[in-house]
């Protein structure tokens, strides 16, 4: 095996995009800016002394940060899909992108701390290219891939810290030496022709059977997960990242309640609160429709929060959530000697994620 070690050599090879590309400034910065918009990093190194076609078995990309924030950011690290990349004194964003990416999410940095994310297969499609040649560069670039607006992790760059510039370390090998295996592995049986050797390997055997269980529900299950905008389903196992997941106790149908409070305008009263316990401990997903009327029930339920109005009067009716109830509420505002009735329809269901 053998190795390849670069930081970013030069202020014109790492810069970021944050509404205009700025390649000498101290730190990067990657996430999305006020308006939602990504801001991007790029970081390109010198003189990678791979052979074309070599077989990747290791790449990091290390990146220092340079600020302690609490923002959590989520995006993607693409290669520069070219044989020798340019350096970036002008904005990279527009260059073609491998198809291999990474996801990388960073919840929060801590001033000086490194961040690695594996970057293989990457720089594999790029050493692949029929062009590539040894001695060439070759640059990185992210993409943001769901962050929340205004959430921007900062990290050295070449001009803020030379030494603390993002850090790129490769291992990898050539076919031919895969060849020298092969023998060993054939010459291994000949040597276990001994009877005690005979019963090695079948008490290894077990000890490989009897782990074999403990993965398989893992892989057998079916789940139904979906993700949130951005978000790729098959490389995230976060509640944080999904709408929905067969493996949570979410939205399962709990109850139907119908509830009716009520207000005499004729004692003066204009308002009335009713309460629903549900006791789950949490707050649940609910879906509450009302309507109201004077006299025998009637008219057709609305989604609630409801405002409606008559001639001469007014009305609303509205709810809150709790941890162990619904609290509901109706009022009428003018002059009424009716008695007002707030009619609520409440679904309840189960939904442990907090999303």
């Amino acid at each position: 095996m053998a190795t390849y070690s670069s930081r970013v050599l030069a202020g014109a090879d790492d810069g970021y995009w944050a509404g205009s590309w700025s390649n000498n400034s101290s730190s990067g910065g990657i996430g999305a800016n006020f308006f939602g918009n990504d801001v991007y990093s790029a970081w390109r190194f010198n003189n990678v002394t791979i052979p074309q076609g070599a077989v990747i078995t290791s790449a990091v990309l290390t990146l220092k940060a340079s600020e302690t924030k609490s923002d959590n950011i989520t995006f993607k690290v693409f290669g520069i899909d070219e044989d020798d990349t340019a350096d970036f004194s002008s904005d990279p964003g527009g260059r073609s992108k491998t198809t291999a990416n990474a996801d990388w999410n960073i919840n929060g940095q801590t001033i000086e701390t490194e961040y690695t994310k594996d970057v293989t297969a990457i720089v594999q499609e790029i050493i692949d290219r029929g062009g590539w040649a040894s001695g060439n560069d070759l640059g990185l670039i992210t993409q943001n891939n769901g962050s929340a607006n205004d959430k921007i992790g900062r990290f050295y760059s070449y001009d803020g810290a030379s030494g603390k510039a993002a850090l790129l370390e490769i291992t990898y090998g050539t076919d031919s030496p895969s060849a020298s295996p092969s023998p060993s592995l054939s010459l291994s049986p000949s040597a276990s022709i001994s009877p005690s050797a005979s019963r090695s390997p079948s008490v290894s055997v077990s000890p490989s059977i009897s782990r074999s269980p403990s993965p398989s529900p893992e892989d057998t299950a079916f789940v139904v997960e979906i993700a949130k905008s951005g978000i790729d389903v098959l490389n995230t196992n976060s509640p944080q990242d999904l709408k929905f997941s067969s493996r949570y106790g979410t939205l399962k149908y709990f109850a139907k309640v119908n509830q009716v409070i009520q207000a005499d305008g004729n004692a003066g009263d204009f308002a009335a609160k009713g309460i629903y316990t549900h006791n789950l401990g949490y707050k649940p997903y609910v879906e509450v429709f009302a309507r109201t009327y004077i006299g025998s029930p009637s008219g057709n339920y609305e989604y609630c929060p409801l405002f409606g109005s008559g001639a001469s009067v007014a009305y609303n009716l509205s709810y809150i959530v709790k941890d162990n109830t619904i609290e509901i509420y109706g009022e009428f505002i003018g002059v009424s000697l009716s008695t007002w009735n707030f009619d609520f329809l409440i679904f309840v269901y189960k939904n442990r994620l907090t999303l």
